[in-house]
């Protein structure tokens, strides 16, 4: 099974992705050729996967963990209420449509 979401990409241009049952957010997005740095291999060590989830899709991915609420603090100058670690963020029917922001400079 797969679904469809938005990327807004560090450059401000949109287009479609494909995200399959088997992948996180950040594996949809490295397979869909978007340019997510994820230093850490998509460990939840370093926040550079961070992307921002649309308001009306955010509530279907359910809680954010410990470690990616720790990650998010401390980048608190970029992260908002609608903020996610795109590798901590896991496949849902419920983000089909959704748009996801890459943050710029990532």
């Amino acid at each position: 099974m797969s679904i469809n979401i938005n990327v807004i990409d560090e450059n401000g241009e949109e287009r479609s992705a494909e995200w399959h049952e088997d992948q996180t957010l950040l594996e949809a997005l490295l397979a869909n050729q978007f340019p997510v740095l994820a230093t850490c291999g998509g460990n939840a060590s370093c926040a550079t996967c961070h992307a921002y989830i649309d308001p009306e899709h955010f509530a279907s991915l359910g809680e954010r963990t410990e470690a990616e609420e720790d990650l998010l603090d401390m980048v608190d100058d970029i992260s908002n209420e609608y903020s996610r670690l795109s590798c901590q963020t896991e496949f849902t029917e419920g983000m089909d449509g959704a748009t996801v922001t890459l943050k710029p400079g990532m």
